[in-house]
């Protein structure tokens, strides 16, 4: 999957956004260092169409028919989509995380830097990306069709949308919901995260939902 041009657009994409958010908010005095978890919301989007596209690959190229044919497990097949999806994801938002850091220290400095609030945000970025991850690969694997390529990016528009009404309404339930969305997580990244191990095991439950759910029906599913 990281040898296909559009990973590697991605790849270049992540960098450019690193570089042009980090110089941009420089440039307006608005520079610190949480202004790097803006960019996560955007990337995740643009990865789980990418990531779902890769995955309908293999349904109209007959891919998986003939892995199943040569004696693949099912189970193998749904978790190396799963894994080649993390690896994407997860080393993606690293290397625009990484960049971000740098130009942040080079421009800022690190005096005002907490280690334990940066890298609370980072581990809650990076385990909500393996959630959304995951939520990509059970769309992608259960939906078996050219729909189930664009579907994931559909389904993030909404849940982004939620997380907006959820700042703009206050309204209890609909915060507590949002505690289990990773998008949501994201979005609250701006300032220190003081709920971090808690959206960490929330994203680690939607994570191990999503994959075992999707490999069960998988097994199961026939394919078209």
């Amino acid at each position: 999957m990281l040898h296909r041009k559009d990973t590697l657009l991605c790849l270049a994409g992540a960098l450019f956004l690193a570089f042009f958010v980090t110089v941009s908010d420089y440039q307006t005095e608005e520079l610190n260092w949480f202004t790097m978890f803006s960019g996560p919301v955007m990337l995740v989007i643009c990865f789980s169409a990418v990531g779902g596209i890769f995955i309908n690959r293999d349904y109209t190229q007959n891919t998986i028919r003939n892995k199943l044919s040569v004696g693949h497990k099912r189970i193998d097949i749904y978790l190396a989509n799963q894994i080649s999806q993390i690896i994407f994801f997860c080393v993606t938002m690293i290397l625009y995380l990484a960049v971000s850091f740098i130009l942040t220290a080079a421009f800022i400095g690190t005096k005002n830097a907490v280690a334990s609030d940066i890298l609370g945000n980072t581990a809650v970025c990076l385990v909500a990306c393996i959630a959304l991850s995951a939520l990509t690969t059970f769309i992608s694997m259960t939906i078996q069709s050219a729909a189930g390529g664009i579907l994931p990016l559909f389904i993030m528009y909404p849940l982004l949308m939620f997380s907006v009404l959820v700042d703009e309404l206050d309204i209890k339930w609909m915060k507590t919901v949002s505690e289990f969305i990773p998008i949501c997580q994201l979005t609250r990244l701006f300032a220190p995260d003081q709920l971090a191990c808690r959206h960490i095991i929330f994203s680690i439950i939607f994570t191990l939902f999503f994959v075992m759910t999707g490999a069960v029906i998988f097994r199961k599913s026939d394919l078209k």
